[in-house]
């Protein structure tokens, strides 16, 4: 056998874990030394002092009260415990009085080890061990009315089986010193503990400290005690393989505690006293398991249980992402068991099929000294292919300076290279070989979305090829959100900025609008940083969407923000902005894109929606864009084929944002000066398929207005359809229909001859106008009563309309909308929308419209018909 070859059979402790393992008498894991605290009496001794006359007030008012709030036995044992008779109860119940009355004080709780070292110091091991048996059966708390109770065992009213005191600092103490006690003292200290078993929980809490006690281990697990508490005392006691059968179910933490931090010592504990006989227990609890830091605390188990059982059950998992991010550690840990187990996945077409098959030939080139003649030949011949079908990788000579040479740290087991796709260098006919990569990626892990890798690791990004650098970075991130790992400062997405892509800017925003709060939206947030950051016209654009399609208001938020320091930054206005983040797309000057198969062209066209359009050259319009047949070019027809697939992409996320904003504009009567006008609209390719289907109105500096369309050539045209000069300077504004008076039916008539359809309605777009009996009213009555579908209610946030502060029952039953530079309006409906789950609002009836520090007839004309037809809108059936 190599040197290098581990001891696969035996089971190796790690380090890391040797601080979090509850000690264990004769224990794989050598118990820690346990140095008791001299001073922790007299510090005791101060603090008691401290609040000895509310603890005598304390005592004196119990001993006034009920027998449903005081138990007389216990009671007497603490008066005789601080009058200095060594009573393990008595000196229980002070513990917990003493914490009763200092929370009640609102003070912060003193470390509670001083008791575990003073009673050992005082009266012994024997006595410190039944006190700590007694604790938890102990029940003092401040009730109403400066009233106090004091129960011992099961409170009928206020009893939840917990062991908050031997699951914390002064039980894993106790525990500790037990475990480390010279025969005699640890002899002793068991036998009287043996009159401190009384009900179920103390009998777990007792064979939770001294766990030698397999009969006492064995009586618990037949009390089928359930509750997590429980459970995680069973875990840290149980010490035999028959044991392991009778576990309790259910994990061992409260779920909606979300407190994790324990959960890795308990089960190091499990498996330092039981052995390998736990591994299909943490498959169990893995299986039911869906918090990330408890998976991981299972995960870690298993990989480092030294039997084919626990192997196997890892590798029955390898689908599942996390699982599959620790496998890496246990390659290395059991090479040969590796190879072993892991060669029958490589059999087969699939995709996990491949993925091993890659694996296990990096494995092999790792650990040249493993021996494959035991393998069939068919599994040899599956790996030796994986191997081929690699892009060769490159000579040292080859590679950037930066990635050549210099110390290799191991990276993080979920970022292991084997597992990622390979890295190409430009011309793709080159690979990263592992070591390269390795340097690559401690590289990036010092990066931020502002911090960019050091100069000569940005000279080795730009050697690689940029689809495959993103493709590996978004890889890299992929892993590690689907690991077990917690990488704090979060740079596997932020490294994002550096190798990403206009796709991966695509993918970010598809993840911060579909984040919620429920899913947590963190990594939503710091997407959005990395998009913010990484500037490019795509990526602004998926920020400029997430403000108005993001699930999770904190998102939207945090999207907006960014997007206004970016124009305070260029001196531009939010709005001003969002005109400069619309692509090209690469669209030509006439606003299409000719794409090439070769031996036939097709011609790229949008229609009023913004949705491509392909004509053949004959100038038929086409229902799709055909695959490349064999005809066509073998290079250039699969390239216009994915080039349209990207386009159809981008813009159907896009069109709708823009043709609302365009709306907007319409109703809120947004200007633009006439150079922004020409650039930004009118020669843009792709907002001049928007541009062309409206009319407009354009203002001189005397005021006098001219309104006009856009004719195919991209000149002004007023209603009779006649040539028009702008002037160079000015305003341009979208017309409301408000405003075009009796020259509304002659535009529509032309754009009818012309065919010409609009993105939104503007031209047969319902005005409406407030009665003369409604223009001095500060409430409209004429829709109180009508009933709103939930989707439009809830539509209205949409067109800015924002919910008010939740009230009765947590609903929201108004919504307002501040006209700018004006007064607010308010709808009030019934039930109204619940705050915690919009998606849950039924039906509405309206009960009130009104509008606040004005009348409806100080209203403009616009904003009058719009607020009219929201309503109408709304509420039609």
């Amino acid at each position: 056998m190599s040197d290098r070859l581990p001891d696969e059979d035996a089971l190796v402790i790690p380090e890391s874990w040797r601080a979090e393992i509850h000690p264990r008498r004769g224990g794989v894991a050598p118990a820690r030394e346990v140095v008791l605290d001299p001073s922790a009496p007299e510090r005791l001794r101060q603090r008691l002092d401290a609040v000895r006359r509310d603890i005598d007030r304390v005592l004196s008012a119990l001993t006034r009260g009920t027998s449903r709030d005081v138990d007389a036995e216990l009671l007497t044992a603490a008066w005789a415990y601080l009058q200095g008779k060594p009573d393990p109860k008595g000196a229980a119940a002070i513990a917990q009085i003493e914490a009763a009355v200092i929370l009640s004080g609102k003070r912060r709780l003193a470390s509670r080890d001083d008791w575990i070292d003073a009673w050992v110091i005082e009266h012994g091991l024997a006595f410190a061990a039944r006190a700590s048996a007694e604790v938890d059966q102990v029940t003092a708390m401040k009730r109403v009315h400066d009233r106090y109770m004091l129960q011992y065992g099961r409170n009928r009213e206020f009893y939840v089986e917990r062991a908050d005191w031997t699951l914390s600092t002064p039980g894993h103490r106790m525990r500790a010193l037990l475990a480390a006690a010279c025969e005699n003292d640890y002899a002793e200290a068991v036998e009287s503990l043996a009159n401190h078993r009384k009900n179920p929980m103390q009998k777990l809490v007792v064979s939770y400290l001294v766990p030698t006690r397999h009969d006492w281990m064995q009586e618990c697990l037949r009390l089928r005690v359930s509750s997590s508490h429980a459970t995680r005392l069973v875990w840290c006691a149980v010490g035999t393989t028959d044991q392991i059968g009778n576990l309790h179910p259910g994990p061992p933490y409260e779920p909606w505690e979300r407190d994790f931090e324990f959960l890795p010592g308990t089960v190091a504990t499990m498996i330092e006293g039981v052995g390998p006989a736990v591994a299909p227990v943490l498959a169990k609890s893995l299986d039911a398991e869906s918090e990330v830091k408890a998976r991981k605390a299972y995960i870690d188990g298993l990989a480092v249980i030294p039997t084919d059982e626990a192997f196997g059950l890892v590798v029955e998992r390898f689908d599942q992402a996390d699982v599959r991010s620790v496998l890496a550690t246990m390659m290395e840990r059991f090479p040969r068991r590796a190879l072993r187990l892991l060669a029958p996945l490589a059999v087969g077409d699939s995709k996990r099929a491949r993925s091993v098959a890659v694996l296990l030939n990096e494995h092999l080139r790792t650990w040249p000294e493993l021996d494959t003649g035991d393998l069939p030949v068919q599994i040899r011949a599956v790996i030796d292919a994986a191997g081929r079908a690699l892009v060769p990788e490159a000579a040292v000579s080859d590679l950037p300076k930066a990635l050549a040479s210099g110390p290799v740290q191991d990276p993080p087991a979920w970022a292991v290279p084997a597992f990622l796709p390979q890295l190409l260098l430009r011309g793709r006919d080159r690979a990263l070989p592992a070591e390269a990569t390795a340097r690559l990626i401690v590289a990036l892990s010092k990066t931020g979305p502002r911090r960019a890798p050091a100069a000569p690791f940005r000279t080795a990004l730009e050697a690689c090829d940029p689809g495959s650098l993103a493709e590996w970075g978004w890889a890299l991130f992929d892993r590690w959100r689907n690991s077990t790992e917690v990488e704090d400062n979060g740079w596997p997405l932020s490294q994002l900025r550096w190798t990403g892509d206009a796709e991966t800017a695509r993918r970010l925003g598809a993840m911060a609008r579909a984040a919620t709060y429920y899913g947590g939206y963190k990594p939503a947030l710091n997407a959005l940083t990395v998009l913010a950051s990484m500037g490019s016209d795509v990526a602004l654009m998926q920020l400029s969407m997430v403000t108005a399609k993001a699930k999770a208001k904190s998102v939207k938020k945090r999207a907006r923000k960014l997007l206004d320091q970016l124009a305070r930054d260029r001196g531009l206005t939010s709005e001003q902005l969002a005109d400069r983040l619309v692509p090209d797309f690469g669209l030509d000057a006439a606003g299409g894109m000719t794409l090439d198969y070769g031996s036939r062209r097709f011609r790229v066209g949008f229609d009023e929606q913004l949705t491509p359009q392909v004509f053949d050259e004959r100038g038929t319009l086409r229902k799709t864009l055909p695959k490349p047949g064999a005809k066509d070019d073998p290079e250039l027809a699969p390239a216009s084929y994915r080039a349209f697939a990207g386009l159809k992409k981008d813009v159907r996320a896009l069109a709708g944002e823009q043709i609302r904003r365009m709306e907007a504009a319409m109703v809120q009567g947004r200007r633009w000066d006439i150079g922004d006008f020409h650039e930004l609209l009118v020669h843009h390719p792709l907002m001049w398929h928007i541009t062309r289907r409206l009319v407009w109105s354009h203002r001189d500096g005397d005021g006098t207005t001219t309104v006009f369309r856009l004719a195919e050539d991209r000149t002004p045209a007023d209603r009779d359809d006649e040539a028009l000069t702008l002037p160079s300077s000015g305003t341009v504004r979208i017309a409301h229909p408000v405003h075009l008076g009796d020259d509304l039916g002659i535009w529509a008539d032309t754009f009818a001859d012309y065919e010409i359809l609009q993105p939104f309605p503007q031209l047969g777009r319902p005005i409406y106008a407030f009665g003369d009996d409604e223009r001095d009213a500060r409430e409209l009555k004429r829709f109180v009563g009508c009933t709103v579908p939930p989707g439009k209610a809830l539509g209205l946030e949409r067109q800015g309309w924002v919910r008010g502060a939740a009230e009765d029952g947590g609903m929201q039953p108004r919504l307002t909308f501040t006209v700018p530079q004006g007064p607010t309006l308010t709808i009030e409906i019934s039930p109204g929308i619940p705050a915690w789950n919009p998606g849950h609002t039924e039906t509405q009836t309206l009960k009130a419209v009104r509008i606040n520090g004005a009348t409806f007839g100080d209203l403009d004309a616009v904003t009058a018909s719009e607020l009219l037809l929201t309503l109408h809108t709304i509420t039609e059936p």
